[in-house]
């Protein structure tokens, strides 16, 4: 799966690997959404839904091609 730590809450948000939803996990669980932030399942009802529709966007899918893009710092 390709992922990103949100910055406030430290949730893990991850795109699924049929690439279709987004897994979030946190302290309080987790839950699985649409790309606009809707829920659909998990303990977890609100997920970020800016972050979301990022991941599901085309520069989310660039940025997290192979897992090098992923530990890359950003300059």
């Amino acid at each position: 799966m390709r992922g990103i730590k949100h910055p406030l809450t430290n949730e893990i948000y991850e795109v699924s690997d049929d690439g279709r939803t987004v897994i979030v996990d946190g302290k309080s669980g987790s839950g699985v959404f649409t790309f606009s932030g809707e829920w659909i399942s998990g303990d977890l009802k609100v997920a970020d839904e800016h972050l979301c529709g990022w991941l599901g966007s085309e520069r989310g899918e660039n940025r997290f091609r192979d897992t090098d893009n992923r530990t890359r710092r950003m300059s």
